[in-house]
């Protein structure tokens, strides 16, 4: 049982890199050619690259040279990251707001995000209050865009590709905006229990790309 349990926690020390891999292979199967969906691809390439990096970073990290050691950094551009990718995405796949608004939003957030970082100077130290702007915002879009859905009668109507990804999108966004809320409140941050806690969004990650990838499966808005 012991073993049995150490796989498992290895398995879910590296979910951050295998989980994009299974929406990705089904991309690559079934809806490469549709635009919208490239952009989520896109995401998952992203976040693939920045997570085993920041995975590896920490994994080895007695044998990484001093500058490789912090992969803090690596989790906050994971974070403008999706910002960025999924405003397109609620653009171009539900138009939620014109280009010019998400024009104009994108260039808010990047500039006010840059003088965040910059004037707090915690780019390489793990940014709650950067994670959770981000869950408020992307949960924020989530939320209008079903609210739209049913005064327009067609929550259960229209669940197709586009409200998988929204759907996991609630989840994942839902869930770790407490994690990032209360994290930094933690009187010891090297605590076991600091460390468990970070289980949580291995968890919603996996389901959130597990989302993904049955949107990348289901027919409807993919074909149009």
């Amino acid at each position: 049982m012991g073993s049995l349990r150490s796989i498992g926690i290895e398995l879910l020390n590296w979910s951050e890199v295998w989980a994009p891999l299974i929406p990705l292979y089904v991309f690559i199967a079934k809806s490469r050619n549709n635009k919208v969906m490239a952009i989520i691809a896109a995401y998952l390439l992203t976040a693939l690259l920045l997570n085993t990096m920041a995975d590896v970073s920490w994994r080895f990290r007695p044998c990484m040279p001093d500058f490789l050691k912090n992969n803090n950094y690596l989790y906050n551009l994971n974070s403008v990251c999706r910002i960025i990718f999924f405003s397109f995405f609620f653009q171009k796949a539900v138009e939620l707001f014109s280009i010019r608004r998400l024009r104009i939003f994108l260039s808010i957030y990047v500039i006010a995000a840059g003088i965040y970082l910059s004037v707090s100077k915690r780019f390489l130290t793990l940014n709650s209050p950067l994670h959770v702007c981000e869950s408020f915002i992307l949960l924020f879009f989530c939320i209008t865009y079903l609210i739209k859905l049913i005064r327009a009668e067609q929550a259960f109507v229209a669940f197709d590709s586009y409200l998988l990804i929204i759907s996991g999108l609630a989840i994942y966004e839902s869930v770790n905006f407490f994690v990032y809320l209360f994290y930094q409140y933690l009187p010891d941050p090297e605590s076991e229990f600091a460390h468990n806690i970070w289980y949580v969004p291995d968890v919603s990650f996996v389901i959130f790309c597990l989302f993904i990838a049955r949107a990348f499966s289901t027919r409807g808005k993919l074909e149009t």
